[in-house]
């Protein structure tokens, strides 16, 4: 199929249209930002191919590449709901077919189920003339995000359909912000051989919160919008410091603090859990020892017993799109 373009088939005499959409991957909270902050990152995401079909309602032809089972009944995985929440409200009267390619890892900290709400929102959304404005697309991606995970939050969601870096700012009524891109930072992300659905991470937060460790993430969170803002890839990665959260999901993630403490020693500044983990994220500047972080992050876990992948990442500036 030709990049940008939708692509024609004849099946049983009815011509059909599809569409290839990717989404990528993101890191929610950025470290301080619980629920609020989020950021897309490259070399990471879903694909979703859909066709048209003359019967309504929506049907998954099949999922790749995803390492566990994933339900294929579209009412049960958010790329299908996501896709028949769209064709509702654009009261469509035809029905669609997904084919969906996951390259983000299920329960990894990484937005997988909120990688392919998007990629399904998105696609069936540009199939059918691009008729929702794209705050309509993120309410309902958002919605087939949280039949899954079990809160209503927008962070992953936001970051995966907009792009860059996001801030809801209030979930009722659905208020995100773009912050864009930021240039000039990696993000090391190492991924350990593990599960950790988001139900259970949510499970571990505190009930309550110190004042003075409300006031250090409220700092922090503030420092990364400003980041954002005056494009300083410095303020970035050294704002990456959460005390409210992160100490909460430690205990889930063997070996985290070794991970964390071993980027640090290796030239991050700043390190922290990516959404609800395992994955844990470094940031450096762009020319610093990338290679060396994430090798050393990489020892730490094995020597807690877990195997990891490392990837390195930048700030997707583009977000959902047609491919």
């Amino acid at each position: 199929m030709a990049e940008g373009r939708l692509s024609r088939m004849i099946s049983g005499g009815i011509t059909l249209r599809s569409v290839t959409v990717f989404a990528p991957a993101s890191i929610g909270n950025i470290g301080p930002g619980f629920d609020v902050l989020g950021v897309a990152i490259t070399n990471c995401g879903d694909e979703v191919t859909a066709a048209r079909k003359r019967m309504p309602g929506v049907e998954i032809l099949e999922i790749t590449g995803a390492g566990v089972p994933l339900p294929e009944d579209a009412a049960m995985n958010t790329a299908g709901i996501a896709a028949m929440k769209a064709l509702r409200a654009i009261d469509a009267d035809m029905g669609m077919t997904l084919r969906i390619k996951k390259g983000v890892p299920v329960a990894s900290g990484l937005g997988s189920s909120a990688a392919s709400a998007v990629a399904g929102g998105f696609a069936a959304n540009r199939l059918f003339g691009d008729r929702l404005k794209r705050d309509e697309l993120l309410q309902l991606c958002t919605e087939a995000e949280a039949a899954v995970s079990g809160g209503f939050f927008a962070d992953n969601t936001a970051a995966a359909l907009f792009g860059g870096g996001t801030i809801t700012r209030s979930n009722e009524p659905l208020d995100v912000i773009s912050m864009g891109g930021l240039p000039g930072v990696t993000l090391v992300m190492v991924t350990p051989a593990m599960a950790l659905p988001t139900a259970k991470a949510r499970k571990a937060l505190p009930k309550k919160v110190d004042l003075h460790k409300f006031v250090s993430n409220m700092g922090n969170t503030a420092a990364i919008v400003a980041a954002f803002a005056k494009k300083d890839a410095d303020l970035f990665c050294r704002s990456i410091n959460d005390i409210v959260v992160e100490p909460a999901r430690a205990r889930l993630i063997p070996g985290f603090y070794d991970v964390k403490a071993a980027a640090l020693d290796a030239g991050a500044l700043g390190c922290s859990i990516s959404g609800a983990g395992p994955t844990v994220f470094a940031a450096i500047p762009a020319k610093g020892p990338a290679d060396k972080v994430g090798q050393a992050m990489k020892k730490a876990f094995l020597k807690n017993g877990l195997k990891s992948t490392v990837q390195l990442c930048s700030v997707d500036r583009r977000g959902a799109r047609e491919v």
